[in-house]
């Protein structure tokens, strides 16, 4: 008996500690394949190079629409209602990870691309393909996108020099489809809705709340912040105010998650991966004794209630 009572004693602990050491070793092997689960993209390679390849060859092929053609139909509003397929409102919540899945994959990189002609000091002609990306986001799978007034007048405006041949937009794939017409624009509200060739292709498109947030609610951004492309941020909804924009009033949402120049344009998003917002600007808050000294980055969007104004009345 006390032979067994030994075996028993000395068997278990081995049992439990090969156990234990299995399972560990299964976690080590979990995380290590996790870890390798995410590529680390090339920004410049994938994204930057890439984008100028694209824009000249839709340049070269004559698929792309001017700048001084586009500028002849684009104003500040006097647009009507915009014909768009909406996607009814996403109710089951997410986990931060599959949001950026769905999310990137309908999240589009929009730019003005050109050659400025330039001559150098030795009398040679710039061949360069300039762009200029910001940030946008598929509503229809038909090829609808929204971006930014601000992107859209950059590239229509007589002050853009050297990218004024086409107007395009670069999906997270690859794939680029040129801006054919500029559906509608509020330069108060800071929106723009532009329809893209998709050849035929059904694009993945995000689904839009049919109510704006309240503060201290979750909120996410996929967008291009300074060339870095497809980057993610979350936060939650700061404050909810109104300003005065070229002249109007217009309602603005305040968030503390982090976008940048070249994020203009981008989605804000719920927890349920629906559409609750769009970028629109950055303002430094500074200390009142000392200009020098930054408080505070106040993060602007515009809340999904004007977009869907615009969509449905036009303005």
């Amino acid at each position: 008996m006390q032979t067994n009572l030994t075996t028993i004693n000395i068997t278990l602990p081995f049992i439990m500690n090969y156990t234990l050491k299995s399972i560990f070793g299964f976690l080590i092997l979990l995380t290590v394949n996790t870890a390798y689960g995410q590529l680390y993209k090339n920004n410049i390679r994938q994204y930057k190079v890439h984008l100028s390849t694209e824009g000249e060859d839709l340049i070269e092929t004559g698929n792309l629409i001017s700048a001084d053609s586009m500028s002849t139909t684009f104003k500040d509003k006097g647009y009507g209602p915009v014909a768009v397929n909406l996607g009814s409102m996403r109710k089951k919540e997410l986990s931060p990870s599959k949001i950026y899945d769905l999310v990137s994959e309908a999240t589009v990189i929009v730019s003005s691309v050109g050659r400025c002609g330039e001559l150098n000091a030795r009398g040679e002609e710039c061949k360069r393909i300039h762009t200029y990306p910001a940030s946008g986001y598929i509503i229809d799978a038909e090829g609808i996108v929204v971006t930014n007034y601000h992107v859209a007048n950059g590239y229509v405006t007589k002050y853009n020099k050297d990218s004024r041949e086409g107007f395009l937009v670069m999906m997270k794939d690859g794939t680029t489809y040129p801006v054919t017409e500029i559906l509608s624009a509020d330069k108060s509200n800071d929106l723009a809705i532009l329809k893209i060739d998709t050849r035929g292709a059904k694009l993945p498109a995000l689904h839009v709340a049919t109510k704006d947030a309240e503060i201290g609610d979750p909120v996410y951004i996929v967008s291009h912040p300074k060339g870095y492309f497809y980057a993610f941020s979350s936060g939650m909804v700061t404050d909810k105010f109104s300003d005065i924009n070229a002249l109007q009033y217009r309602n603005v949402m305040a968030i503390s998650a982090d976008f940048a120049a070249g994020s203009s344009g981008a989605a804000i998003i719920d927890q349920y991966a629906n559409v609750i917002g769009t970028v629109t600007y950055t303002k430094t808050l500074q200390h009142s004794d000392d200009a020098t000294k930054t408080q505070m980055v106040l993060k602007a969007t515009i809340p999904v209630s004007s977009l869907l104004k615009l969509i449905k009345e036009g303005n």
